[in-house]
């Protein structure tokens, strides 16, 4: 089977990054991922290793999750992810928005205002979207985290809140680099 590219899951992946071996399928996923990319580790260091200096651990942002995807569970006690939302605050706002819009009664509501609005219009074959579900939540969601993601590659968002987004994809994909 053929590997798609790792920067944007549409093309099949042609190049692969010399530090950290990420596929990519364009020279304009390679650009855009050599801004975030993070060398693969070399050696594997306990993860209990002590600095002999001051006895606190060598880097307290090295956890169990450099190097492998974040674990939904794990989000709430992330370190990292604290500290990104602390270096952009507009990461949750805009987080919590894309959340929003995967809820049913979010679903609802806009539904409820596109009929009104609608109400003396004579459209044939309205916007109607049937029933909320689940599926349909998560891939509206899944939308906008994707335009957002093309938006900051393509250089179209730019500023803190698109910085903030792509660290925070790197570190959910767990290939973010830990900063020291």
């Amino acid at each position: 089977m053929l590997n798609l590219c790792q920067v944007c899951s549409k093309e099949p992946s042609k190049y692969k990054c010399p530090k950290c071996a990420l596929m990519s399928c364009s020279l304009g996923c390679t650009q855009s991922h050599k801004i975030y990319c993070a060398p693969k580790p070399t050696e594997t260091v306990p993860k209990d290793t002590k600095d002999l200096s001051n006895g606190a651990a060598a880097d307290p942002l090295k956890d169990i999750h450099e190097g492998e995807p974040l674990k939904l569970e794990d989000l709430g006690s992330s370190i990292q992810l604290q500290k990104l939302f602390e270096q952009y605050p507009g990461l949750r706002r805009r987080l919590q928005e894309i959340y929003k819009i995967t809820l049913e009664e979010e679903w609802d509501q806009e539904q409820n205002q596109v009929s009104m609005g609608n109400h003396h219009r004579r459209h044939r074959g309205g916007h109607k979207r049937g029933v909320w579900t689940a599926e349909k939540g998560f891939n509206r969601g899944l939308g906008k985290v994707r335009k957002w993601r093309e938006s900051c590659e393509d250089g179209e968002s730019v500023g803190s809140d698109a910085e903030g987004f792509m660290k925070f994809m790197a570190l959910v994909a767990g290939t973010h680099e830990n900063p020291t």
